[in-house]
């Protein structure tokens, strides 16, 4: 996982004896980063968080584009054929710039309309949705994550939540569940524009 390794390699360069696992930040996704640091390294002096942080957006911002992550089956077809009916828009915790270096390594930059991390604007997802929801004129927007956290954000910008379980994390607070990305493209290219 490539960013487990940045993760690591944060702390080896840092020399701190701290080392992760994927399984150690599967629970984490989708939270701040300033949280998983908390998360992850409660040791750390908050004067040295800062500068943890920046050591891992520079690492992640030197790798991850040619190291990039594995797609869930599906996700590239059904993108394709819901951005031919929906404006699609990404939203992220994760530090700025990341969203581009996702899309680029992907392929799927040519899908979305819009995007916007925590780090453009150092807002929870709650806040980011209304701001994607604003700039786009969005009448009807949805939520699509896989997180509980992402379920309690989309809960406080009032907007439904559609929750593909096969992600990070689980919730019992959703408008919709699907177990695959296929299942959530079909659902969404059969129901009528509301």
């Amino acid at each position: 996982n490539t960013y487990t390794w940045c993760w690591n390699e944060a702390f080896r360069l840092s020399n701190l004896p701290n080392r992760l696992k994927r399984e150690d930040l599967i629970g984490l996704m989708g939270t701040p980063i300033d949280k998983i640091i908390e998360a992850v390294a409660p040791e750390m002096r908050e004067e040295d968080r800062s500068v943890f942080q920046s050591l891992i957006k520079k690492i992640e911002e030197e790798n991850e584009p040619h190291m990039g992550g594995i797609l869930y089956p599906y996700v590239k077809e059904g993108i394709r054929k819901l951005s031919e009916k929906y404006p699609l828009m990404l939203l992220s915790n994760c530090e700025k710039g990341g969203l581009a270096i996702f899309m680029n390594f992907t392929g799927l930059t040519p899908y979305f309309t819009d995007n916007i991390c925590y780090g453009d604007t150092n807002l929870q997802k709650s806040g980011n949705l209304h701001i994607l929801q604003k700039r786009n004129n969005i009448e009807y927007p949805v939520y699509i994550g896989d997180t509980d956290g992402d379920s309690q954000q989309s809960q406080i910008a009032n907007i439904p939540f559609f929750f593909v379980r096969y992600g990070f994390g689980h919730t019992e607070k959703y408008t919709e569940a699907f177990d695959n990305f296929k299942e959530l493209t079909e659902y969404f290219i059969n129901i009528d524009n509301k």
